[in-house]
């Protein structure tokens, strides 16, 4: 008995970990994730507790806590903007210049919708812009920008926002 369990942890030690000499392939991709981030998916919700599921499926239904419509999304963001860091641009932008100009007009807009809710069911691409909002407080927030976007505030909460 002792000899097998020894065997089997020889064995798995042996796959957990490379060899002596083996590189570890490192992959680098600049391109976030697609889609919003999965914990931004149910913000804003709350299960449905009357909701039935099977163990076959992978719906889930929750709901909104908060129906509210912030209006544009300069509502909702801290007003001490200090500087915006572009992690990635996507081909649909000619150069950074084109995403400042692109961004500023998104940030200082005063039409549009925002909540705290995901509205939309589709999946998403890549964002067209990834980046870190920085102010002048020290803290930062997080945008992924789409013909919509998702931000994350300086208290990582998530919100939502289309029509600018």
């Amino acid at each position: 008995m002792r000899c097998s369990v020894l065997v089997l942890f020889v064995l798995i030690g042996g796959i957990a970990f490379p060899a002596a000499g083996n590189e570890i392939r490192v992959i680098y991709d600049q391109r976030p994730e697609a889609d919003i981030p999965r914990e931004a998916r149910g913000a804003g919700t709350k299960p449905d507790p009357d909701a039935t599921s099977g163990p076959l499926s992978n719906i889930t239904f929750g709901i909104v806590t908060d129906l509210k419509d912030y209006g544009p999304l300069r509502n909702v963001m801290p007003r001490d903007l200090h500087a915006v860091t572009v992690r990635h641009y996507d081909g649909s932008f000619k150069d950074i210049q084109e995403v400042q100009r692109y961004l500023t007009s998104v940030l200082r807009s005063e039409k549009g919708s925002t909540t705290t809710y995901c509205p939309w069911a589709e999946s998403l691409p890549v964002p067209a812009v990834e980046a870190t909002i920085q102010f002048a407080s020290g803290e930062k927030g997080r945008l992924l920008l789409w013909r919509r976007l998702a931000y994350q505030d300086p208290g990582l909460k998530w919100w939502f926002a289309h029509g600018w």
